[in-house]
């Protein structure tokens, strides 16, 4: 059995994969409820920023982020696991 806590790659829901740092992640824009995402707050250079390097979503970790200051395009990408 696997063991998603240990593993959250692994986790079928979590199908995307963030552009930003390569880690999988669910994206919520199509599901029922509101998406998390939708609690970060971003201001319009940010956003311009990141529509400008990326065509999907991101994982909440990189959107938080970039909401703190982070540039759009990480200096090194890491994999969350």
């Amino acid at each position: 059995m696997t063991d998603f806590a240990s593993d959250p790659a692994a986790d079928p829901g979590l199908a995307d994969a963030c552009p930003r740092c390569g880690g999988a992640f669910h994206c919520g824009v199509n599901d029922a409820v509101p998406c998390a995402c939708t609690t970060i707050h971003l201001d319009a250079a940010q956003l311009a920023a990141l529509r400008e390097r990326y065509a999907g979503c991101l994982c909440l970790r990189c959107l938080a982020a970039v909401a703190r200051g982070e540039p759009a395009e990480p200096a090194e990408a890491v994999v969350s696991r």
